[in-house]
């Protein structure tokens, strides 16, 4: 392991960590993470516990907006990146430390190889992101979503709870929760993974999210509370 900088790094008990990754300074490790070769860790880096993060992986990559900021590479501007626990991040995957807010990495999450998250994302709780999907920066995957492999989501857009996006989309708009989106439609329940207590309400939760697309106020009182709750979520 090379130790770029001992300067306000913590490490915990019990971590696997490659004499080959690469830890910056202000950096902090949480217990039990498996940290393989060529692994770059940037400044202003959390990570909790029970991950595991494969080779060729950077974390804290510096960002760049649009209008330019940050060009001289100095990490002492960013709001770096914060990661919960129990992750498993595949190969080569890029994740941009944030500029406004830590980009977050929540728990139970799974990165395939080589995505990119943009700065200033959020990932929630038990979301999948597949193969080679870009990430634009201040998107949000709420919990127990996917994204398929070479999607590209826009920057500032949601994902909903349980939504899927399909492999090699472009996403320019939010994704409502529950349903499978191809082609900046939602086409039906994400049967595959929605919980037993949306299933009988498809046809309600069809026609809301129309009412959502088409910007007619939605009404979800009818709704059981669990997904009375996730609306309120998805809609905030």
């Amino acid at each position: 392991m090379l130790i770029n900088s001992f300067k306000n790094l913590k490490i915990g008990k019990n971590n696997i960590i490659s004499p080959k990754a690469i830890i910056h300074d202000n950096v902090i490790i949480g217990n039990n993470n498996n940290i393989y070769d060529d692994v770059i860790i940037y400044p202003n880096t959390i990570i909790g516990d029970n991950n595991i993060i494969y080779n060729g992986n950077v974390i804290g990559e510096i960002p760049v907006q649009s209008n330019g900021t940050f060009q001289d590479y100095d990490f002492s501007k960013t709001k770096g990146v914060k990661i919960g626990d129990d992750n498993f991040f595949h190969v080569k995957n890029i994740i941009f430390s944030g500029v406004d807010r830590p980009t977050e990495i929540k728990n139970n999450n799974k990165l395939l190889a080589e995505c990119h998250i943009g700065h200033d994302s959020i990932i929630n709780n038990g979301v999948t992101i597949y193969v080679r999907s870009t990430l634009g920066g201040y998107s949000e995957y709420l919990n127990n979503c996917n994204v398929g492999g070479y999607a590209f989501i826009q920057q500032r857009k949601k994902i909903g709870q349980y939504a899927m996006v399909g492999g090699s989309q472009l996403v320019v708009k939010n994704v409502f929760p529950y349903f499978i989106y191809i082609n900046n439609k939602i086409i039906r329940l994400n049967n595959m993974k929605i919980p037993d207590y949306v299933k009988q309400s498809e046809n309600k939760l069809f026609n809301i999210a129309n009412d959502y697309y088409n910007k007619i106020p939605i009404n979800y009182d009818n709704f059981n509370l669990e997904i009375k709750k996730d609306l309120k979520i998805f809609l905030k």
